[in-house]
């Protein structure tokens, strides 16, 4: 069944062995924000880059101390982490977190989602013009939808 939907995929050169996709470990960062109450459904893709694909979602019922929702029934932004595209692979020998350690791609993905939520919580913590961090999970960040036109459409300031 996971090999079926291509969650993971099956190895034989040297040993018969399996090993996650990015399917499937999109699927476990999503089913964990699903749980915690963030998401209730994916709606569209409104974002594919050499990094990461964006996804707007219809935000769960995630609430706070004091019982107020959480997200206000606004949508909510999952920002994937995809390091490894062949478009971008020179990524080990720019990224400082690595320190000259060689490592899988999903582990590198890990690490950047990880130090980008800590960045983007940091900042608007402080008053900075960010989306609302809500949650990271694996190489997966949850954050609010900020109401803004992509770069591409800005013609001049």
């Amino acid at each position: 069944m996971l090999l079926k939907h291509k969650l993971i995929f099956h190895t034989g050169k040297n040993y018969s062995g399996y090993a996650l996709t990015y399917q499937g470990y999109d699927y476990l960062a999503i089913r964990v924000f699903i749980k915690r109450g963030h998401v209730k459904r994916i709606l569209c893709q409104i974002g594919v880059g050499k990094e990461s694909d964006i996804y707007i979602c219809d935000s769960g019922d995630k609430v706070d101390e004091n019982g107020k929702s959480v997200h206000n029934g606004e949508p909510v932004v999952i920002k994937l982490a995809r390091l490894g595209r062949t478009s971008f692979r020179t990524i080990a020998n720019n990224r400082d977190y690595l320190k000259g350690r060689t490592c899988g791609w999903l582990y590198m993905s890990r690490i950047a989602s990880l130090k980008e939520f800590a960045f983007m919580t940091a900042l608007h913590k402080r008053g900075f013009p960010t989306p609302t961090p809500y949650d990271g999970n694996r190489h997966a960040i949850c954050m609010s939808l900020v109401k803004a036109y992509p770069m591409v459409n800005v013609k001049e300031l």
